[in-house]
């Protein structure tokens, strides 16, 4: 167990649900989605998120869930170090109707594996396990059936695969309104790209400015210093 940063909430990690950056991005994207009660993770891993955003919002509560025991019994373990509510479960996203709570969420989030059946990951091991992954009809329908209406669903994933995401949340009722992408430099492509829609929103999605994460030394850019909360220069 460490703290993420002096003063900052307890984390601990393993081999397989280590901190990520997409993670680290995704809580920080949240803030922009306003002020909630109630919010599910969706494929928590070692709850890595729920952690985060509670350092923000200590007054919400916080309910996960993942395929996986280990990362259930890891989630669990990182909620009571920081004093998390909420309950965390073993359940299959897919199967989203047997998770209870419908209608009852403010906030969906959800870092899901970015290669799913029939987009192979170029990692051959990440393409083998790929059985495990949701698709983005699978968890744009889990978010649709959880949320409140009105209700937040945010996610990070790769910019290739926007038109697949896009046409599943609104299948699933909900509306993408708010965009950033996601560059290791200035002028380098888009590497991630963070999404927020609104269960049963109208159109119109806003773009926000690209995040960039490295100066052209190669050091943190100074958004990236603030959200890791780094100290100094």
């Amino acid at each position: 167990m460490k703290l993420l940063w002096p003063g900052g909430p307890s984390y601990s990690d393993d081999p397989t649900f280590k901190i990520t950056t997409d993670s680290v991005l995704l809580a920080h994207f949240t803030a922009g989605a306003g002020d909630f009660s109630r919010a599910m993770d969706i494929g928590c891993g070692g709850g890595l998120l729920s952690v985060l955003i509670h350092a923000r919002a200590p007054e919400a509560e916080y309910d996960s869930v993942d395929i996986r025991p280990d990362a259930v019994r890891l989630c669990r373990e990182n909620y009571r170090a920081n004093g998390i509510q909420g309950y965390v479960d073993c359940l299959d996203a897919r199967e989203y109707r047997a998770m209870g709570g419908q209608g009852e969420y403010d906030l969906v989030v959800c870092n899901p594996p970015y290669y799913y059946a029939g987009k192979t990951s170029p990692d051959g091991a990440r393409a083998a396990a790929r059985g495990d992954s949701l698709s983005p009809a699978q968890f744009s329908g889990a978010a649709a059936y959880l949320l409140r209406r009105g209700g937040a669903f945010c996610l990070v994933h790769k910019p290739e695969f926007l038109t697949d995401i896009f046409s599943a949340m609104r299948l699933a009722d909900i509306e993408p309104k708010r965009l950033r992408l996601v560059c290791h430099k200035a002028d380098s492509a888009p590497a991630l790209v963070l999404i927020e829609g609104r269960r049963g929103g109208r159109p119109g999605l806003t773009a926000q400015p690209n995040l960039i994460l490295t100066a052209p030394d190669g050091s943190p850019t100074g958004e990236v210093r603030e959200i890791y909360h780094m100290r100094g220069k």
